[in-house]
């Protein structure tokens, strides 16, 4: 039937990213690829609740299984394996080593166990590739206009911490917002500031505004991969204006949950693609968090939702895709964020600071 895929897989070939151990777009997973013990910290606690993460909801091989789905989806849609820094963000992630997922009992948080920690200072994009995204990803945040312009006055300073290569502080310049870009990366601060962009490499707990507090914070991009999410919680609350906004994007843990398990027990196509073109295939984020356990987490911190939306990866970071493949990622985010509220494949949650008087 054609909504039912094949999931064997072909062998890697030698020399590919995952079977060579010197190969420059995959120098970790040694430990994988031997097939050698991984070690896993037994001591993680949920960022929402404080529970203790012991039970372990998808194994290591189940992780690697993913991965090899995640690779041959790919392939198949670029048309050959990704050289190099062409791998950045489809087939290589910082959190794309050996690992597991923990999940909690209480409200669902996932939590990626893994045995190497990830490095986002040194994290490297191939330049021309990202002049090729950046009309993209700004067009994504351009189509967010009419959600997010409205919120902010003329002329409001903002942040955005993880600003990536920078398309959202065009956009909200656009807007006629004053936008400045937090990112630890040196590539994609580099990036951003040649387009333009107003960016420091900075994280947010380093950060410190000359004059005026931001009216708003925004985290497209990195929440679910932050160690600890409670203190980037506590710092916005911190810096923001009285009244001010925080705006936090996450891939949603039962998304990938419900998707996963279509794909496992019936082979279904459209699980497929939905877990493909939302980068959600052996899910490289180190939290997964769900509707529910989200807003939990914010409102633990003081800050209180005012509206919740559906959403989907802000745009497949495929160098080119072919006209059917356009037709199918178009068709696939339309169906993902047509989901009921709690099952859309990424989720984003405007707050407002809650005043302490």
């Amino acid at each position: 039937a054609t909504d039912r895929i094949s999931l064997s897989l072909t062998p890697r070939k030698a020399g590919s990213p995952h079977t060579d151990p010197t190969h420059p777009t995959r120098t970790r997973g040694l430990a994988r690829r031997l097939h050698l013990p991984v070690p896993m910290s037994m001591e993680k606690t949920c960022p929402v609740c404080g529970r203790d993460l012991s039970g372990v909801e998808t194994s290591v091989s189940q992780i690697e299984q993913e991965e090899a789905i995640r690779e041959a989806f790919v392939n198949e849609r670029l048309g050959h394996r990704p050289a190099a820094l062409e791998a950045m963000d489809l087939t290589q992630f910082m959190h794309g080593g050996p690992g597991r997922l923990l999940g909690c009992a209480d409200c669902g948080t996932l939590l990626r166990d893994e045995a190497e920690q990830a490095n986002y200072r040194e994290d490297a994009y191939d330049p021309v590739l990202m002049r090729h995204l950046y009309p993209r990803y700004l067009r994504s945040f351009e189509l967010k206009k009419l959600q997010y312009q409205p919120l902010l006055r003329p002329g409001a300073e903002i942040l955005e911490v993880g600003s990536h290569f920078g398309a959202f502080l065009q956009a909200a310049e656009e807007w006629g917002a004053r936008p400045l870009g937090l990112d630890i990366g040196a590539t994609t601060s580099s990036f951003a500031r040649r387009q333009g962009a107003s960016v420091k490499r900075l994280s947010l707990e380093d950060y410190s505004p000359r004059s005026r507090s931001p009216e708003a914070i925004f985290i497209w991009n990195c929440f679910e991969q932050l160690d600890n999410p409670s203190e980037t919680l506590l710092r916005s609350y911190r810096l923001l204006d009285r009244h001010g906004l925080l705006i936090v994007r996450v891939p949603n843990a039962d998304f990938y949950r419900q998707q996963q398990r279509r794909l496992t027990s019936k082979r279904s196509k459209l699980a497929l693609q939905l877990l493909g073109y939302n980068n959600l295939l052996g899910f490289p984020y180190l939290h997964g968090y769900t509707y529910s356990g989200l807003q939990r987490l914010l409102r633990r911190h003081c800050f209180d939702p005012l509206s919740i939306y559906k959403s989907s990866l802000l745009t497949p970071p495929y160098p080119d895709l072919s006209p059917q493949f356009q037709r199918e990622w178009r068709r696939t985010r339309r169906q993902g964020e047509s989901s009921p509220m709690s099952y859309g494949p990424w989720i984003e949650v405007v707050c407002r600071r809650r005043n302490s008087d």
